[in-house]
């Protein structure tokens, strides 16, 4: 755990060192105003079952096209930005055991889509179009350790379950199978409010609707879900996003927020509702930051999403995209 913080801190500050020649070296390293902000944690348990010793998402995304960072700075007023890109989003746990293990991990692998429109105001319009496989990799049953996914056995346990059933009592931890392709439509407005050359203040608003569907971009039939499974999943996913972040010193950036997600047509014993509240404190002039939250409703680790409670949090955080160079323009066509 401490090694891996340890790794997580240091690409922080490697990564502010890049921002601050406003340069960008690498496709690792450009913006994205719609994200998944990578963390590593400590996060409470949530049920008896299990004792979470850390928890983990060390995102990646890798632009094959992108120049928002190139249009921020540039002299001329361009208002349009975009990127396509891939993005690959394990989702890590160690639990309490005897041998430690990271359990089922969770996996997103995907490509992606965003257009970044800035107004007249200076203010942030942006759109994202993501597609591709979720999965943990496992090979059980669902629910029953000593089954394999997709065996008839297995299925006869499908069968018994009722819309009485609880399935976080009877859910296989330690290798059932997750598995289904997903497409994911999201929307953010940046409200800045400006003060010198930096926003000092931003309001941003995110919404998104996410589906699971069986064939990977709605074509190929690669991945996909259980059939049985797709009842207790529930196809389809909501969420909104809002989050305050305020520069108040040049050495001083915090921001705090609410996240909310919903699942429709699950299982009757699954929560539908998860509440996130959080705030970051960002200490070292660049977008790595540490965090608190608190969490109400259901689990977001792959099946774990059976499992409901509250759970509290801290750990370190790194924001993809905070604009804080977007009068950079105004400020060279001043100089001429």
């Amino acid at each position: 755990m401490r090694r891996l913080l340890l790794l997580f801190i240091l690409f922080g500050l490697a990564a502010s060192a890049q921002e601050t020649s406003q340069q960008q070296t690498s496709v690792f390293g450009d913006y994205y105003p719609i994200s998944i902000k990578p963390t590593v944690r400590y996060l409470s348990s949530m049920v008896d079952q299990e004792e979470i010793l850390f928890d983990a998402n060390p995102v990646v995304y890798y632009s094959f096209y992108n120049n928002m960072v190139k249009n921020l700075q540039d002299e001329s007023d361009k208002r349009f930005s975009s990127t396509f890109y891939a993005s690959f989003q394990p989702h890590i746990r160690m639990y309490n055991e005897n041998s430690r293990p990271v359990k089922t991990p969770s996996y997103r692998v995907f490509l992606g889509f965003q257009l970044l429109r800035k107004t007249d105001g200076n203010h942030f319009v942006a759109a994202a179009l993501e597609s591709g496989h979720y999965s943990n990799g496992q090979s059980g049953c669902a629910f029953d350790t000593n089954l394999d996914d997709e065996t008839s056995p297995c299925d006869a346990v499908y069968a018994m379950i009722t819309d009485q059933t609880n399935l976080s009592d009877i859910l296989n931890r330690v290798n059932g199978n997750f598995s289904t392709n997903f497409t994911r439509v999201s929307g953010n407005f940046r409200f800045n409010n400006l003060k010198k050359d930096t926003p000092y203040q931003v309001h941003s608003f995110t919404g998104w609707y996410e589906l699971w569907h069986n064939n990977m971009f709605f074509i190929a039939d690669i991945g996909g879900y259980n059939p049985l499974d797709i009842d207790i999943y529930g196809r389809h996913r909501l969420g909104f996003e809002y989050e305050y972040l305020h520069t108040y010193k040049e050495t001083l950036k915090y921001s705090v927020g609410l996240r909310l997600e919903g699942i429709s047509g699950a299982h009757p014993s699954v929560e539908p509702l998860r509440a996130e509240v959080f705030g970051t404190w960002y200490p070292f002039k660049s977008d790595f930051g540490f965090f608190v939250s608190y969490i109400y409703g259901h689990d977001n680790y792959n099946y774990r999403f059976v499992d409901s409670g509250n759970q509290i949090s801290a750990g370190v955080s790194w924001d993809w995209f905070t604009p804080f160079q977007i009068k950079r323009a105004e400020n060279l066509r001043a100089k001429q």
